[in-house]
């Protein structure tokens, strides 16, 4: 049962940091050619949706393998991923999003103010999430000892 969790876990973080590390290639498309910026960013909307249940899926499947593994949510690397995962959440829930839905209903203006303040913030946003993700991965791999 613990490797079937493992397999989940591993593959919803492919999808989940996957789709948010293409964020910016969506972005830079939309730069290169202004008229696609309302798809490009309605892209980034839809992939979020998959990033949110990935990230869900993350979080429930980890939570199993340390009951199924009885590995105890105190154990340092678990519990600073733990705290990250929340911040994350955090991030995206209050932050992320609404900038994203702002960028989106601008997106067929990209050059307006309204527009570009979203996007800045997004990118913003964006960027740390998608850092605390991979610093989360790297707990998740490595396991470091970080305090006895």
């Amino acid at each position: 049962m613990y490797l079937l969790l493992k397999w989940i876990h591993i593959l919803s973080a492919i999808v989940g940091v996957g789709a948010n590390a293409t964020y910016a290639i969506w972005m830079r498309a939309a730069e290169e050619e202004k008229a696609a910026t309302p798809f490009a960013v309605r892209g980034i909307a839809r992939l979020e949706t998959y990033a949110l249940y990935s990230y869900i899926l993350l979080l429930l499947t980890g939570l199993a393998m340390l009951f199924v593994g009885s590995i105890p949510w105190t154990t340092p690397w678990v519990l600073v991923s733990l705290i990250l995962y929340v911040l994350m959440a955090m991030l995206g829930g209050r932050g992320y999003s609404p900038a994203l839905k702002r960028q989106t209903e601008f997106a067929n203006q990209p050059d307006s103010s309204e527009y570009l303040a979203a996007k800045e913030r997004a990118t913003h946003i964006g960027v740390l999430i998608l850092l605390i993700a991979i610093l989360i991965e790297y707990l998740m791999t490595v396991k470091p000892v970080l305090w006895t």
